[in-house]
């Protein structure tokens, strides 16, 4: 098993030192794909999660769709057989949200390399991942880390913005159906989308209630732009992006719902509210800092 990464080892605290062992790290170089290509050889799935949190320090998200593109075309040159990239639900090329309109440029790269090169593709599309520990799980840790030390959480708008996420184990139970267990196939584009759907009222007050909040949880009808500025305190506290300019957008524009509510699958996996009754009281003890996790060298 190859693992491109900038980390000697995953984040997850689960992996057995077994599973660590069978994990071959090489080091990730988007500008070296003969170094790519050469070390996905013999690799007949490429799982591709790579992507930036934020636009930061000069980068885009179009530069980071013109990166995995490069990644797709090493894999095509190694051989491999089938590549499963993760999207996000409802992503459109011509999205006003950089990050989503990133999503679906690498989306099209991905069928272009598929379609000149016979390799085959899948696209899962997630718009939250939570589990298996409070601290992989950064928006509903950091959440509650506000929700237990400020009098008020305030919501944008009427707070009826939904939000659809997807439990970590689930997300990966979908990328090795459509990858490793279907590897002659091509063009499955599948959500990865939990079944519950809750309101952001009906979310950060059930967090509240299980993380031992102090807050009340109430919309104020003002727009995301200033919720997301009277965030900024807690950013100079914590060194860290608790809201980027774009996040609350994303919840009022409809775009962290499935893109197939149908869809049978997301009936059997894990419920959001069940994992909260399990970890609430975990949650949000720490602060869990995107920036060091997703930027620190």
């Amino acid at each position: 098993m190859v693992n491109f990464s900038r980390r000697s080892t995953p984040i997850s605290s689960t992996l057995s030192a077994t599973d660590l062992q069978r994990v071959h790290t090489t080091p990730l170089n988007f500008n070296d794909k003969t170094s790519m290509s050469k070390a996905l050889e013999g690799v007949d799935v490429f799982y591709c999660t790579y992507w930036i949190r934020f636009e930061k320090d000069g980068d885009s998200h179009s530069a980071a769709a013109e990166r995995v593109k490069r990644a797709f075309e090493a894999a095509s040159e190694a051989g491999v057989k089938k590549v499963v990239f993760s999207s996000h639900t409802r992503a459109t090329v011509d999205s006003r949200f950089s990050y989503i309109s990133g999503k679906a440029k690498a989306v099209e790269a991905l069928r272009e390399v598929s379609e000149r090169s016979n390799m085959n593709y899948a696209v899962v599309r997630p718009c939250g991942i939570f589990g298996d520990t409070p601290s992989e799980s950064i928006l509903m840790n950091n959440a509650a880390y506000v929700l237990r030390r400020t009098p008020l959480f305030l919501l944008a708008g009427d707070g009826t913005q939904k939000f659809q996420p997807v439990h970590v184990r689930d997300m990966a139970e979908l990328m090795a159906e459509v990858g490793s267990g279907s590897t002659t196939t091509t063009g499955e584009e599948l959500d990865a989308t939990g079944p519950d759907c809750p309101t952001a009222r009906e979310l950060f007050s059930y967090i509240n209630d299980h993380a031992r909040g102090v807050s009340v949880v109430t919309p104020t009808f003002l727009p995301t732009s200033v919720i997301t500025t009277l965030s900024k305190p807690i950013d100079w506290v914590t060194g860290d992006i608790l809201l980027d300019k774009d996040d609350l957008d994303l919840l009022g524009d409809g775009l962290t719902v499935a893109n197939d509510p149908e869809d049978p699958r997301i009936a059997k996996r894990k419920s959001l509210f069940k994992w909260i009754d399990e970890v609430g009281l975990d949650l949000g003890g720490e602060y869990v800092s995107s920036v060091e996790r997703y930027y620190k060298k």
